[in-house]
Parts: C-alpha cells; sequence; structure tokens
C-alpha cells in the first residue's frame, strides 16, 4: 500500500475517534470504536469498520449514519481536506466472533 494511502487512513481514523470521542454528544455511540478504515484507490470513498461491546450494531450503524453530515463537516477542520470521502459504517464482525471465542476460551 503506497505511503500516502496508510497516512490518509491513519489520519482519517483518528480524526473520526476524536469527533466520536469529543464532538457527538449522542449516549448510544459513546463506547463506539473504530476497528478498521480502507479506502478507495483516490481517496474518494472510506468503508468505516465499527465496533461497541455493550450495543445492538443495527442501531449504532443507524446512528453514524445520521450524524454522518455532522462528521463529514467536521472532518476537514481535523485533517485539512480539499475534498471530504463519501463516508460508508460498517459492523466489524471480527470484533464479534473474538468475543465468542474468548467467551469459548473461558468456560
Amino acid at each position: 500500500m503506497p505511503y500516502r494511502k496508510q497516512r490518509f487512513i491513519s489520519t482519517l481514523k483518528h480524526s473520526l475517534g476524536d469527533i466520536l470521542l469529543n464532538d457527538i454528544h449522542n449516549p448510544e455511540l459513546q463506547f463506539v470504536s473504530i476497528s478498521e478504515v480502507s479506502v478507495s484507490n483516490d481517496l474518494k470513498r472510506a468503508r468505516i469498520y465499527v465496533s461497541s461491546p455493550t450495543q445492538n450494531m443495527e442501531d449504532i450503524i443507524e446512528q453514524l449514519n445520521k450524524a454522518k453530515g455532522f462528521i463529514k463537516k467536521r472532518l476537514p477542520e481535523k485533517m485539512s481536506l480539499r475534498y471530504v470521502p463519501e463516508l460508508d459504517f460498517y459492523e466489524d464482525v471480527g470484533f464479534e466472533m473474538d468475543q465468542k471465542i474468548s467467551d469459548m476460551n473461558q468456560t
């Protein structure tokens, strides 16, 4: 992966985390963590994989999609972007699998 793309992904992930933690005042999104971010080659579309150990993921994805406009307005302030990528939120199924395996190991 090119260095520019890696740097963009790292900065985007950090900025999204900062926005979720400090700028969005929605208690349903309080324990959401960003597991992974992937972007298209032209950096115009971003897939954000999120997880939460405490809440229903369908509700979380719905809330993130409702807040997408606000997040897109805040990103240029955090990252100094000319073009804000289109954000797509997805459930991180790997997190759920890790929890199931961990639960099986404890019993």
